[in-house]
């Protein structure tokens, strides 16, 4: 609590002092009101069914100068479940973000953010709760007419009050290349590259491993991720994307819920993307609609690799050495803005998750809504 009103009083000194400056400053709020029934909400064989509701406000400041503009606000959010009510959270965060444009047309982006937020759970689930910080800076320069350059650095930190051996901080860069051909075609070719450190050294550590402020000096997981997109305009207002990507793990010491804290689903502490490798592929088609209505649908492939995560059938006898789980989705948003300035989306998720482990070869099927309220 100390560390988040240090925070807090810190963002309050930027509004201030941005405020007494000559820039135009304006207060914004926005609501979020959803609601999803989702027939597995655990993602396991058990095939749970739940309602969750969410509430979600943002409130802040908007700033504008000559070249740069800027953003200090609130943002929280409260999901309650219906079912499995020990889910139940909220989160709230302060955050901060600038940007500048630069160039004969202003058409170079440097986007700074800042974020320090807490989640917040309950009964069985308190161990989930955490504090977050998180620091971004992306840079998108124009080459030419036809290339873009980005280049970005991300840095999130990550503390669990009730299992410190799953606390982490985590680095990661990126850099991409955009390129407009004739034919009306964009083609992206991106790499990123992530390093995960927890804040305890692992089991298989040399006992006095250099360390530093709690953390290893050494990572524990490094993942490299190249990605190819293109997109496709077919006629006006009709859009194809195919996407594919790679997540190969360099170094493998990640580490998995044990039964200590027993099975609760197959996020691993919020879908740990460095808790796999494999092949992803995903195509999506977007489709605008008369009176200011959007259609996507998106349907993918991912193969998953569990670096150090062995199957077991529901006995607890291992099966395999590695789990391997082979995920389908399709995802379906229909999407519509209003002239009084809000908007409501509706979406339908289906997802089937083979997997050689029993306990995670599931279906999945979600429906939700969404109403945004600017103010």
């Amino acid at each position: 609590m100390i560390k988040f009103r240090k925070v807090l009083g810190a963002a309050w000194f930027v509004v201030t002092t941005i405020v007494t400056s000559n820039a135009y400053a304006q207060v914004g709020f926005e609501t979020r009101i959803s609601t999803m029934y989702d027939d597995n909400i655990l993602n396991n064989y058990q095939r749970i069914s739940d309602k969750v509701s969410t509430l979600t406000l943002d409130a802040g400041y908007d700033f504008a100068g000559t070249r740069w503009d800027a953003r200090v606000f609130y943002d929280g959010a409260l999901s309650y479940y219906q079912s499995v009510t020990d889910r139940t959270n909220q989160f709230h965060s302060v955050q901060a973000s600038f940007v500048h444009h630069s160039g004969e047309d202003e058409e170079n982006i440097l986007n700074v953010g800042f974020s320090y937020g807490q989640g917040f759970y309950r009964g069985s689930y308190a161990f989930y709760d955490h504090g977050q910080m998180s620091a971004t800076v992306q840079y998108k320069q124009f080459l030419s007419d036809l290339v873009i350059n980005n280049l970005g650095y991300a840095f999130r930190s990550i503390r669990f009050s009730g299992m410190t051996d799953f606390s982490y901080s985590e680095h990661a860069l990126s850099g991409s290349f955009s390129f407009a051909l004739p034919t009306q075609t964009t083609v992206i070719v991106q790499t990123d590259l992530g390093a995960k450190f927890y804040s305890t050294p692992n089991a298989t550590s040399v006992t006095g491993g250099m360390r530093m402020g709690g953390i290893s000096l050494a990572p524990s997981v490094i993942q490299c991720t190249p990605l190819v997109r293109i997109g496709q305009s077919i006629i006006e207002g009709t859009g194809l994307s195919l996407t594919t990507k790679y997540q190969w793990n360099i170094q493998k010491q990640t580490r998995y819920l044990s039964s200590s804290y027993g099975a609760i689903s197959d996020d691993e502490l919020f879908d740990d993307h460095y808790g796999h490798e494999g092949l992803q592929t995903s195509l999506m088609l977007t489709q605008l609609l008369p009176e200011s209505m959007l259609l996507r649908v998106t349907g993918g492939v991912q193969n998953r690799l569990y670096s150090s995560l062995a199957a077991y059938d529901l006995d607890g006898n291992v099966l395999s050495s590695q789990r391997n789980d082979r995920r389908t989705a399709l995802s379906i948003l229909l999407q519509k803005d209003f002239e009084m300035g809000f908007t409501l989306k509706a979406a339908v998720d289906f997802i089937r998750n083979f997997s050689n482990d029993p306990y995670y070869d599931y279906r999945n099927t979600a429906v939700a809504l969404e109403l945004r309220l600017p103010f």
